[in-house]
């Protein structure tokens, strides 16, 4: 497929996605004057550091990876922050429309069927789970973007000329996307169980390693100079997936007492247990607060409803407390209820282990893919027939997540013909082990990065199996028959 052909679909592309970015943008709520895109409440953590670094001279980010801070950054050297903000989200709109066109790319180079490509094309471009993203700033529609290059590159290498530079540019998207999210570190080994496979003698084999590891290691090197600076320890990564806000006794022993048993740790929702201890946005009661019910399966010998209620009480006293008392009596009420949570965990998971490491599994799977934070542009949105489209949509997302899977395992049968393969069932798989059942943290955005990946599944699952079973047995039949 020639270049041009490719440039005028990303032309294409970035003009419906920058359509779909404004039209979208009427729902959104977290803005202020002269900013076209939205914050959530992790924003801050990637702001905040460029923006001391310009205020004092002083670079410092403890909670997060600079991959995202970083963007910011490069546009902050030229402009304001309003605009820096703009030109950032326009950046992944742009991001995003490329990777439609790579995605679509990799499937035609896979399968060398139009049809595949401008399938692959059309349903990623208007995916409005991917393109709500675009316009947040959060590292979703990023990591996404960029997880996509990364895995056109190596395929690019495998499918179409095994030039060390096509690897040399995988691992510095490889080492972006890390820096974007660490959660995405783990992958490497997949990279490295498809050079393995891939028929290369050893000495291949370990150039590849190199020449793709190379640049994270590089990198990382720096980075971890700076955590032992600002931490006196060795940090390869981040030292919480936990945000800033979030790594204190007011969050993280709810938390992850919430997380042993699978309820609901998302404060934003309705009914989440966890605004039962008054946790979220430094809150102290909310109106639902006394109306959220635990269930009964829960409870152990160490605890009752009414030893909940108690540690209620002295996290309110605690952090209306937090202001007029010295810090050695604010640690050791702190640790006295970072004890209380854990000792109430561990007696789950040692009186009730099909709770701990079963049934709350099955709920923080269920709370991943169907949390109320799956975002819904329309509904802030009026326009004819939006409940129809709504439904079409909720029913699109629920037939992508049951097809993507099973269509990922399917082309495990097809990974001999084309190794490359293994990289769509991977990340799909990884992503859905590592967040629900691995660290237990469920966000409905966390998803977002495997989604095309599920997408590419489905056609390429349908390209194969049809393919094997049906335009072969057609030539078959039709080779067969009498002259």
């Amino acid at each position: 497929m020639e270049k041009r052909i490719l440039f005028l679909y990303f032309i294409l592309a970035l003009g419906i996605k920058l359509a779909l970015f404004f039209i979208l943008n009427q729902s959104k709520i977290f803005q202020f004057s002269g900013f076209i895109g939205e914050l959530s409440g992790d924003s801050n953590g990637y702001l905040n550091p460029v923006d001391q670094l310009f205020e004092t001279g002083v670079f410092y980010s403890a909670h997060r990876m600079p991959g995202y801070s970083l963007v910011y950054f490069f546009f902050s050297l030229f402009f304001n922050k309003v605009l820096s903000l703009n030109l950032l989200v326009i950046f992944q709109v742009a991001m995003s429309a490329l990777s439609c066109v790579i995605l679509a790319h990799l499937s035609y180079l896979i399968s060398h069927k139009m049809w595949v490509f401008i399938s692959t094309f059309i349903l990623t471009l208007f995916s409005t789970y991917l393109t709500w993203y675009d316009g947040y700033v959060l590292t979703e529609s990023l990591t996404a973007s960029v997880l996509i290059l990364l895995v056109y590159f190596v395929g690019i290498y495998f499918l179409v000329k095994r030039n060390w530079r096509w690897m040399l540019v995988a691992g510095l998207l490889y080492s972006w996307l890390v820096f974007l999210r660490p959660v995405f570190f783990p992958l490497s080994f997949l990279f490295f169980l498809l050079f393995f496979i891939n028929k290369l003698n050893w000495r291949a084999f370990g150039f590849n390693v190199a020449i793709f590891i190379s640049p994270f290691l590089f990198f990382d090197s720096l980075w971890i100079l700076a955590n032992c600076h600002w931490h006196k320890k060795f940090v390869p990564l981040q030292v919480s997936f936990l945000g800033p806000s979030q790594s204190n006794v007011f969050f993280e022993p709810a938390f992850r007492f919430i997380q042993t048993w699978g309820g609901n740790y998302q404060w934003w929702d309705p009914g989440a247990e966890i605004r039962y201890f008054g946790v979220g946005h430094d809150s102290l009661v909310y109106s639902d607060q006394d109306k959220i019910v635990f269930p009964k399966e829960i409870f152990t010998s160490e605890f009752t409803i009414d030893s909940l209620e108690v540690l209620r009480q002295e996290l309110l006293a605690l952090k209306l407390d937090s202001g007029f008392i010295i810090e050695s009596e604010f640690d050791l009420r702190s640790k006295s209820i970072y004890r209380k949570f854990e000792d109430y965990s561990m007696s789950i998971k040692r009186e009730n282990p099909k709770l701990y490491w079963f049934d709350s599994r099955l709920s923080l799977i269920h709370q991943f893919f169907f949390t109320t934070k799956i975002r819904n542009p329309f509904y802030n949105v009026d326009f004819p027939l939006r409940d129809q489209f709504i439904y079409i949509k909720s029913l699109a997302y629920i037939g992508t997540l049951v097809f993507g899977y099973i269509s990922s395992v399917i082309l495990l049968f097809f990974l001999k013909r084309e190794p490359v393969l293994m990289l769509l069932t991977g990340i799909v798989w990884y992503v859905f082990l590592i967040h629900p059942i691995v660290l237990r943290v469920v966000e409905n955005r966390y998803l977002l990065p495997s989604y095309p990946f599920l997408v590419l599944s489905i056609i390429l699952g349908f390209y194969f199996v049809t393919n094997k079973y049906v335009f072969r047995k057609k030539q078959v039949d039709t080779s067969g028959a009498p002259a």
